[in-house]
């Protein structure tokens, strides 16, 4: 395969952006994107703020080596799209810097909050792992073995879903940013795009984080509420 087998998943047109719902975070203001700043030659946010990705996804499905800066081996691989290569995200947040942070740029940690609790304290020193932004229940997600879920990365390599303006929080939308990661490698273009995701799979270290529930998983009929007794913001 090469990587003009992926064109008509990345299709190419707008991407339509959808409202995010206001983090309650002491840090982050609103979404921006790290790569379109680049473009701009600005830094997309107002005033001192950084644009910073909350995109934690590393190479080949590891953990981000963003306390063991350089290491990679069976569980710590560089970070695709923030860190060194912030500037790689189509995803982010606004954020005023200057707290002590590992990376590079000065952002705040990039976490999955899908991850297990061990790993989120682990890349998150004991804090929360934050989902900074709400999931589209109309475009991003899909059904697979007749279960919803969100789509990722794996659904495009299998041709479940296209990625381009389909889905509404995605990252790297026409693979723009793994293309420059792979530089010409098609190998690792391709383990990049198996690494993409949506809302869900991206958020910030902190310490209190906002209910969201999972639009995707909530229109299966066994879904368990996450947010009892703490709406969802939005909601």
């Amino acid at each position: 395969k090469t990587a003009l087998t992926y064109a008509a998943l990345f299709s190419v047109g707008a991407v339509t952006s959808v409202a995010c719902f206001e983090p309650e975070l002491s840090i982050p203001s609103f979404r921006c994107n790290p790569a379109q700043a680049l473009k701009n030659g600005d830094n997309g946010c107002p005033g001192e703020e950084t644009c910073c990705s909350d995109d934690p996804a590393a190479v080949g499905g590891k953990l981000p080596n963003y306390h063991m800066p350089g290491t990679n081996n069976d569980v710590y691989g560089a970070p695709l799209f923030s860190d060194n290569n912030n500037a790689l995200s189509t995803q982010g947040m606004c954020v005023q810097t200057g707290f002590v942070s590992p990376l590079v740029n000065g952002c705040p940690i990039p976490c999955n909050p899908k991850w297990s609790a061990g790993t989120i304290a682990e890349i998150c020193q004991g804090q929360q792992c934050c989902q900074t932004q709400e999931l589209d229940a109309a475009r991003d997600c899909i059904m697979v073995d007749g279960k919803w879920r969100a789509a990722n990365g794996s659904d495009i390599l299998a041709k479940r879903t296209g990625w381009g303006p389909q889905h509404a929080t995605n990252q790297d939308p026409f693979a723009e940013g793994c293309t420059v990661f792979s530089q010409g490698n098609n190998d690792s273009l391709v383990d990049c795009i198996e690494q993409l995701g949506v809302a869900s799979s991206r958020g910030f270290c902190f310490d209190g984080c906002p209910c969201i529930e999972d639009v995707c998983e909530q229109k299966n009929p066994d879904y368990q509420l996450r947010c009892v007794g703490a709406p969802a913001p939005g909601v």
